[in-house]
């Protein structure tokens, strides 16, 4: 649905995204993911018209908005990740405002509105002020503002950061839903365990695509066997000695109290540590941006 061709950008001289290629496909959820500063909300704000690149370009159905920006903006909702609606509003008088910016009749959109509440579990808190909401409700109000318009394409950036737990839970439940309605997701996020809930991501690194694909096939391709290793006496020396070792010990991290070893030879992580205990295990997207970052 969307494409980005060779996009660069600099401000002042630095460089927040470097020759950007990717595509994203429609009625997924691609993830943008990288620590910040990565680029992740400057690519965004290009998709959505926010900010101009310096070079290349952005497609929509394979032709180029370039010719017509108003293609993007139409088809698009743009959530960024502050909370950007009217405090002093209370939840229904936002989305009106919002219904008037956009143009949503009468009729549809008390019909919209009834709908957005109620599968964002704010109904009851409709005559609520918006500066009185938790950050959850909050963004789940400014979902709900954006989803007025009926976008086909979603541009979250960070919609759960400083959200609690069980918010965060809801909410993506809500952009599961949304795409299984058929609409076409692209969310930044700097939680890996985040980007677990997506179909594909493209992991950035310093403005660049360090690597892109469906998170199944990462998954399924991935060349190293992944251990976790609670090991005999102190973590962090049990990582000072495979370090030291080189080779296959620079393939491990820490991971709370245990350390996780990806191996792609045909070492045993019993003969290169002393463990309590090791279990093999599936890789998660932390181990394959950690593995292929260290490649880089």
């Amino acid at each position: 649905m969307v494409g980005l061709e060779h996009i660069s950008k600099s401000y002042a001289g630095l460089r927040a995204l470097e020759d950007v290629t990717l595509d994203v496909p429609p009625r997924s959820v691609t993830v943008l993911a990288g620590a910040d500063g990565a680029g992740k909300s400057t690519l965004l704000r290009i998709v959505v018209g926010l900010v101009s690149q310096d070079s290349g370009r952005v497609t929509l159905d394979g032709r180029d908005i370039g010719d017509d920006p108003s293609r993007m903006t139409e088809a698009a909702g743009f959530m960024p990740e502050r909370f950007s609606l009217y405090a002093d509003l209370t939840v229904e008088e936002n989305l009106n405002f919002f219904a008037d910016i956009h143009g949503v009749p009468g009729r549809r959109r008390e019909e919209m509105k009834k709908k957005l509440l109620e599968r964002t579990g704010m109904l009851p808190f409709r005559h609520r002020r918006a500066g009185a909401l938790s950050g959850g409700m909050k963004q789940k109000l400014a979902l709900s503002a954006m989803l007025l318009a009926s976008p086909r394409l979603l541009l979250l950036d960070e919609p759960t950061t400083g959200v609690d737990p069980l918010s965060r839970i809801e909410f993506y439940g809500i952009i599961r839903e949304l795409r299984d309605e058929g609409r076409t997701i692209l969310m930044a996020t700097p939680y890996l365990a985040e980007a677990e809930k997506g179909d594909s991501i493209v992991f950035l690194k310093k403005g660049r695509v360090l690597l892109q694909d469906s998170i199944a096939r990462l998954k399924r391709t991935f060349p190293a066997r992944i251990f976790r290793i609670l090991p005999r006496g102190n973590v962090f020396e049990a990582l000072r000695r495979l370090e030291e070792l080189g080779g296959a010990g620079r393939n491990a991290y820490l991971h709370g109290r245990t350390l996780r070893l990806m191996l792609t030879g045909g070492e045993e992580p019993s003969g290169l540590v002393e463990a309590v205990s090791i279990a093999e295990e599936k890789p998660t997207l932390e181990d394959i941006y950690i593995y292929y970052e260290r490649q880089a």
